[in-house]
């Protein structure tokens, strides 16, 4: 693979490591899960130990799996729904296990990681209702989780960071109380062709610019341009009331400018929101542990939980 100059010299020096990969369109569904799999076990970085980690059931709309990550049993702590990235096709409790352990263990919050159905089996709004019916029962059932209910957290990465934000509209209109809101390089609007970084960071960056229209289709089918509302575009929605927001991005990211945007539409509706631009990384950064950015930016995640959670 041909790295371009700008990837910071630590993102080059692994994505010239990494295997090439075809398109997504070129290959099957279970073929990519496959290989986000195998690169959580290769290159993702090691299991951080934790006090408790325990599989567990919501009964929502479906019967959802989710992973629980306490770092204090026996303590009532903060709470972080977290919705995994992977285009809504790809991506499970495994392939962001360690992203959810680093992120109860620095900050002290116990974090619920939804295990939502997937595209393209389950379409659109599939997904979104199971991070919706997830959240609920962490607010109305706490005591299960070993959860505050008043500090609950909505998280996510990539397109689990649109499913976030679009949950985080929806809690707004349910009175469900979200304290805060972190959107990790989230895919948040339905016309990537209007974002200039969506042509300039292309395969050489680690993502085929195709790879996210193939999402889109999976998940909204083929009419997925056409879709209005919070579910599938938040960019578009009204912002305002939302809780206070903090965003990451990547420099090198053709969601960038998306996300970018997304702040801005934040502040004009007059919502708090901290943005943490990362020079020279690409998508998805935050779930390559080895990286010394990563290491960073789960920093300062978890100093951003800790402030509106738990301070």
């Amino acid at each position: 693979m041909t790295m371009v100059a700008k990837l910071a010299p630590e993102a080059r020096q692994l994505l010239s490591r990494m295997p090439a990969r075809p398109p997504r369109r070129a290959g099957s569904v279970e073929e990519a899960r496959a290989g986000l799999r195998a690169a959580a076990d290769a290159v993702f970085g090691p299991i951080e130990p934790l006090a408790r980690v325990i599989d567990l059931q919501v009964k929502g709309r479906v019967v959802i799996p989710v992973r629980l990550y306490h770092p204090e049993p026996g303590a009532v702590l903060p709470a972080v729904v977290y919705a995994h990235g992977g285009g809504w096709v790809m991506g499970d409790l495994e392939t962001h296990d360690r992203l959810c352990r680093a992120l109860a263990s620095a900050s002290g919050c116990a974090v619920i990681a939804v295990d939502y159905r997937r595209a393209p089996e389950h379409p659109f709004p599939a997904a979104w209702q199971d991070v919706q019916d997830v959240l609920r029962d962490a607010a109305a059932n706490p005591v299960a989780f070993g959860i505050d209910p008043a500090r609950i957290a909505l998280a996510g990465d990539s397109a689990g960071g649109q499913l976030a934000a679009a949950t985080a509209l929806w809690a707004r209109d349910a009175g469900i109380a979200v304290r805060h809101v972190i959107l990790l390089m989230p895919d948040v609007d339905n016309h990537p062709e209007q974002w200039a970084s969506h042509d300039e960071f292309d395969e050489r960056y680690g993502l085929y610019p195709d790879d996210q229209v193939w999402y889109y289709e999976q998940y909204f089918g083929l009419s997925w341009r056409s879709g209005e509302g919070a579910g599938v575009s938040p960019l578009r929605a009204d912002l305002a009331g939302l809780a206070p927001t903090t965003i990451v991005l990547a420099e090198c990211d053709p969601v960038h400018d998306e996300g970018a945007a997304f702040a801005q539409r934040l502040r004009e509706a007059l919502v708090p929101v901290e943005v943490l631009d990362y020079p020279g990384m690409f998508h998805p950064f935050i779930l390559f542990r080895g990286l010394e950015a990563t290491r960073r930016a789960e920093r300062e995640v978890t100093d951003a939980l800790r402030r509106h959670l738990v301070d």
